[in-house]
This record gives structure tokens, C-alpha cells and sequence, in this order.
């Protein structure tokens, strides 16, 4: 089984779209689609850039332009691993001391 919490398809989109982000260039989702359309073979979908560009907006994500698609997948991996694992509170250890 494959614990990686970013599917392979979503991190073909994601680096895709990271790698298509030029710094200090502006391009709205459409722009960027149509050039996935002509570099790729087969492209993402408009929807599925959209997608993309807003979780890169996220602040957390922390993505800058220029910035490559293998660290900013790796970010977001160890992001989403953290949230599925979160290490114990305070709270968690006094609730682990009770008997029941």
C-alpha cells in the first residue's frame, strides 16, 4: 500500500502547474491551461489547474514562483503527513494517563 498522502495523478497536476509558473510573470488559469494543452501530451484539465493554482495560494503551502515542483510537493507531503500523525498534547498525555 502506498502511504503517500498525494496521490500520483494530483502530484502529476501540481508539478505540472509548479513547473509551468515563470517568476515575475503574470497568467491567469486560462493562460496556463492552454500551455499545459500544448507542452503535454495529456494535459490536465482547466478545472484541475484551478484547483492547483488555489492550493498554492494557501499561505501554509508557502510556494513561491520559480520554486521547484519537487520541493514544494515535498512541503505539502510533509504538511499532510503531520496532519494525519499529529504529535500528542498535553492533553493527549493526561487523558492517557486515566484508568478507563
Amino acid at each position: 500500500m502506498d502511504d503517500d498522502p498525494i496521490s500520483a495523478d494530483e502530484a502529476t497536476i501540481m508539478a505540472a502547474v509548479i513547473d509551468m509558473i515563470e517568476p515575475d510573470t503574470a497568467f491567469t488559469a486560462e493562460q496556463l491551461h492552454r500551455q499545459l494543452v500544448a507542452e503535454m501530451s495529456e494535459p490536465p484539465g482547466l478545472h484541475d489547474v484551478r484547483s492547483a493554482l488555489e492550493i498554492l495560494r494557501m499561505p501554509h503551502v508557502e510556494f513561491r514562483p520559480g520554486e521547484s515542483s519537487v520541493a514544494v510537493l515535498g512541503r505539502m507531503r510533509t504538511m499532510l503527513d503531520r496532519a494525519r500523525n499529529p504529535p500528542p498534547t498535553d492533553l493527549d498525555r493526561y487523558l492517557g494517563n486515566l484508568p478507563y
